[in-house]
């Protein structure tokens, strides 16, 4: 009688790799990290999105879930969820987050501040953050003049200076700017303003005309405070807005808002007919001779759905 002798086959198992899942190591997802500058991002969600996509680059099959796992948190659809707007990353989940990818000190303040402004719904809190956010950026610019163009956007009345001082009757004056103005600004407002428009070379004194002038000189933010500076601008440009409408008289406001729907081919060609007004409307001004009055004019186009 033979006697039968079981072989039991131990299957091979290859050695698990070190860092991140499916091939992704570690090192290089803080190398991706590290060349997408956080802070010129005002939304935390299109920070995410961009290192998942460029992680994704190296390799298609990399899932949310370990896209989730590799920066601190759970291996689950968390992060997908959050992308998609179906839930907000908490602050909690933000500092894991932070320290999963080595943020620099004011990396980490900022990525926490913009999770806190873009989550809150209380206008209070927002505006705390934003101006968190502004002398965040202010400290660690080492160029004044972009220092000084934060600073000029952070303001509503400081470009409406600017341009009244175009008025053909303009007077330098702290109590002639307030009769002509619908809002009131402080005399010590409005003398901080004026030295920063000099500063900026955005006006002069015109030794001839014995008064402050306009020159040509434009402000152009560069990428480093570019982003902040346009939402503080619109920003105050829509509370002023929002003033107007009872501030102002009838006569000297026109307001209109429509509500439709369209695609996106569609909105594009209506972006276009918004930037041709804006071209058309700034080539009236420059060929204005009698410049009696200041408007502002809002044009404005943005989606109420997702």
């Amino acid at each position: 009688m033979k006697t039968g002798i079981t072989k039991t086959k131990t299957a091979a198992r290859s050695p698990k790799r070190s860092g991140s899942p499916e091939g992704v190591s570690q090192t290089k997802i803080l190398d991706f990290a590290s060349k997408i500058d956080v802070m010129q991002f005002m939304d935390y969600r299109d920070f995410l999105a961009k290192l998942y996509e460029s992680l994704k680059t190296t390799r298609k099959s990399y899932s949310y879930a370990k896209f989730s796992s590799a920066i601190g948190l759970s291996e689950s659809n968390v992060i997908w969820q959050v992308l998609t707007h179906r839930r907000d990353l908490s602050e909690a989940s933000a500092e894991k987050m932070s320290e999963s990818l080595k943020f620099s000190f004011e990396k980490k303040k900022h990525f926490l501040l913009l999770v806190k402004h873009n989550n809150s719904r209380n206008p209070t809190i927002r505006e705390a953050c934003m101006n968190d956010l502004i002398q965040l950026r202010s400290r660690f610019l080492n160029d004044e003049s972009q220092e000084q163009t934060l600073e000029y956007y952070e303001e509503w009345y400081n470009p409406v200076l600017r341009e009244m001082i175009g008025l053909d009757d303009f007077q330098n004056d702290p109590d002639w700017i307030n009769d002509r103005l619908f809002m009131k600004i402080t005399p010590k407002r409005i003398e901080k303003s004026m030295l920063l428009l000099q500063k900026l070379e955005l006006i002069c004194f015109d030794s001839d005309r014995k008064r402050l002038v306009l020159t040509d000189k434009q402000v152009f933010p560069d990428r480093k405070v570019k982003a902040l500076a346009s939402i503080r601008y619109h920003q105050k440009a829509c509370e002023i807005a929002r003033e107007s409408v009872t501030a102002v008289a009838s006569h000297r406001r026109d307001l209109n808002v429509l509500t439709l729907c369209a695609s996106e081919k569609s909105i594009l060609a209506m972006k276009e007919i918004i930037h041709e007004a804006g071209r058309k409307l700034m080539e009236m001004e420059r060929n204005e001779m009698d410049k009696e009055h200041l408007y502002q004019i809002n044009l404005q186009v943005f989606s109420l759905t997702k």
